[in-house]
């Protein structure tokens, strides 16, 4: 490591030399023999005395021939890595597993030089092994979709990714998809953008993903073709982005049908740096902007004249950024596209968003795409596990009803939990809350007026008695595919015991998953080859370990048996692996132990390699010659930052604030006049 101090150059560096312990202590001690022709050995010469303590039985596991990284070490370290877990903190969660650190059989040092030699060995052949491990998965999966591009140099810049749930996802649950990009997932500094949706939990599912070296339009064009090559061509209702002017073109060259819109989520934090502190924090102006902007209710003429009114309320009607949101009105705000399905996602905090933070829990700076892409299937399965789980708190537990009314009692079989919750509470307020303002009857169809508590604002619900259709001008049914209370009041004042079955979405009961999808090539997507890898039946080996341990604890018979059976079969195991060590003349390498556990192996020729290190926004990191290793930081982290800081007077001003004379804006306002 150089040793720089603060104002020195490069040129003033000097090398501090590593410490290391001397191990040669001249030691003298020896003993020489001497082979006879009788066929024996005579000692020729012996110096006992040695200078140096010697070891003890206690010392032997700090020794090199008393430690070993068994396969059990290896692969505690390689799982861990998939939720961020690092070498040092698994030694440690091993001492824990085996009872002290004298039967851990390894030092923190091995763990460590473990995880650097895992790096090691993938170096150079990371973007092969990406490509190869994708090539074993449409083996095992037919339904598996993959594809990739490399530059000029053959090295890697784009990669998308599919397996058979995730397309199955996407033809069940499709209808609204939303992108986003993140960055720092991997040492290239390439970008992930996983492709987003709303399962019928209403929790985030994920339909594909995919790595990026450029936020460029090329790239994102490639990607969103190659994704709807992926879903066979079928365009989702509404896609959702940020307001990024690549992707704003890329998307109408693809996409024919979906409809575009911005994650106002997005926009919406951007508000208090864009107007300004000030403004946002000692007025009113957040509270009233976020009420015109974020209602669903009202009309585009409505939204309108509220912005209006507010922006003159506050003299912000000459404020660029304003003025632009407003040009571009009809890309994010509700009012403009009340009619479409959008699962209340624009109504929530950013699904892209809580996903992209999601995966960052399982990633870091510093991962191949080797890593990378097994945190990602670790991550993958968890979103998956937390799927199933859900899936079977509604099929074998129900809600608890709050009314006796037979309309909830049927929405409680037919819905998932968390939308049930959903209809339960417009249910309640439909049938509480709402009454009767004006009935009356136009060309067979029956007009309800629905007044709400004590809102001015009141809802005509058109109903067809003839086919139970029902329509309301809140548009809740639209924009979310459930029944809204003006609709459940007439329908219980009709005597309806049941939710029509226009009015039940398949997307959102608890048998949307049952379905079978085909792909193109008529593939059932969640069918697998019956094939088994050696890194599967690693995995169920280690598990049928431990439902053996859990079983015999607390019998001193069953856990003597079973330790005195293992050790039995462990030595036949070491005398086998012993007999083939000696007839292969080797042994296993280290190389075939992470081959086993990360389930790629080195390839023998290299066609695809590593990628370039990027430099996008949002990265900045391992950019060797830039002259800067920092991240370049956005507007608003920037804003956050000096948030916290503590205000100073200024004596310029003598004002409080997050400036000193240096910067203080009076004394910029007086050099422009100048």
């Amino acid at each position: 490591m150089p040793n720089v101090k603060k104002g020195e150059g490069n040129e003033d560096k000097v090398p501090i030399p590593r410490r290391r312990l001397v191990t040669r202590v001249g030691c003298k001690a020896r003993m020489v023999m001497k082979y006879k022709n009788e066929g024996f050995y005579v000692v020729t010469e012996f110096r006992e005395p040695h200078v140096h303590a010697l070891y003890t039985p206690g010392c032997l596991k700090f020794q090199k021939a008393g430690r070993k990284m068994n396969i059990l070490h290896k692969k505690m370290i390689i799982d861990n890595s998939k939720v961020n877990i690092g070498p040092v903190k698994t030694f440690r969660l091993m001492k824990e597993l085996v009872g002290s650190y004298d039967n851990v059989g390894a030092s923190k040092q091995d763990f460590k030089n473990f995880h650097r030699d895992l790096k090691a060995y993938i170096e150079g052949s990371d973007a092969q092994m990406f490509v190869n491990n994708f090539q074993n998965k449409k083996l095992l999966w037919s339904a598996f979709f993959f594809d990739y591009e490399v530059d000029e140099d053959e090295q890697l810049c784009k990669a998308f990714w599919a397996d058979p749930i995730c397309r199955k996802n996407y033809a069940l649950f499709g209808d609204m998809v939303s992108f986003d990009t993140t960055f720092q997932t991997n040492r290239y500094n390439m970008i992930f953008g996983p492709f987003t949706g709303v399962d019928h939990h209403k929790k985030c599912v994920t339909f594909g993903a995919a790595l990026i070296a450029h936020e460029d339009i090329v790239s994102f064009e490639w990607v969103f073709r190659t994704f709807l090559k992926a879903m066979g061509g079928n365009e989702p209702a509404c896609l959702i982005t940020d307001e990024d002017p690549a992707m704003k073109i890329a998307i109408p060259k693809v996409f024919q049908t979906a409809e575009h819109r911005f994650c106002m989520w997005h926009i919406m934090k951007k508000m208090p740096e864009k107007v300004g502190r000030q403004i946002t924090q000692d007025t009113l102006f957040l509270n009233k902007i976020c009420k015109c902007v974020w209602s669903e209710e009202i009309e585009p003429t409505e939204f309108e004249e509220k912005w209006g009114k507010v922006l003159a309320e506050f003299k912000l009607q000459d404020h660029e950024w304003l003025k632009q949101l407003y040009e571009k009105r009809q890309m994010w705000i509700p009012a403009y596209f009340r009619d479409s399905f959008l699962c209340g996602i624009m109504r929530t905090t950013s699904r892209s968003e809580s996903e992209n933070n999601f995966y960052t829990k399982f990633t870091n700076p510093h991962l191949t795409l080797v890593e990378f892409y097994m945190r990602f299937e670790s991550a993958l399965d968890a979103q998956r596990h937390t799927q199933g789980q859900f899936d079977n708190d509604s099929k074998h537990k129900h809600p608890e009803c709050k009314t006796s009314f037979a309309l909830e009692k049927h929405a409680s079989k037919i819905y998932t939990v968390s939308v049930f919750y959903d209809f339960q509470e417009e249910l309640e307020i439909g049938c509480f809350h709402c009454g009767l303002e004006e009935y009356k009857k136009e060309n067979g169809f029956e007009i309800f007026t629905i007044r709400e508590g004590c809102r001015i604002r009141k809802f005509d619900v058109s109903f067809n008695p003839a086919n139970l259709d029902s329509k309301c001008m809140c548009k809740m049914f639209e924009r979310l595919g459930i029944p809204c209370r003006h609709m459940v009041w007439v329908w219980k004042a009709k005597m309806i015991e049941y939710i029509p079955d226009a009015y039940v979405l398949n997307r959102w009961t608890s048998l949307a998953t049952k379905t079978p999808i085909f792909d193109l090539e008529g593939n059932i997507l969640e069918a697998c080859v019956n094939f088994v890898d050696c890194k599967r039946m690693l995995n169920e080996l280690w598990s049928e370990i431990h439902t053996c341990v859990s079983l015999a604890q607390g019998n001193e018979e069953d856990l003597t048996d079973l330790v005195k059976n293992l050790k039995g079969l462990r030595l036949n195991l070491e005398a086998k692996k012993s007999s083939n060590n000696h007839e292969n003349n080797g042994s296993p390498s280290k190389a075939t132990d992470i081959e086993l556990l990360i389930g790629a192996t080195l390839p023998t020729e290299i066609v695809v390699k590593p990628p370039k290190i990027s430099k996008n926004k949002g990265t900045g990191v391992h950019v060797p010659g830039t002259g800067s290793d920092k991240r370049l930081k956005g507007d608003k982290e920037k804003a956050i930052e000096q948030s916290q800081k503590k205000k100073r007077l200024c004596r310029g001003c003598g004002e409080l604030g997050y400036h000193d004379i240096r910067n203080c804006p009076h004394k910029v306002k007086e050099n422009c006049k100048l």
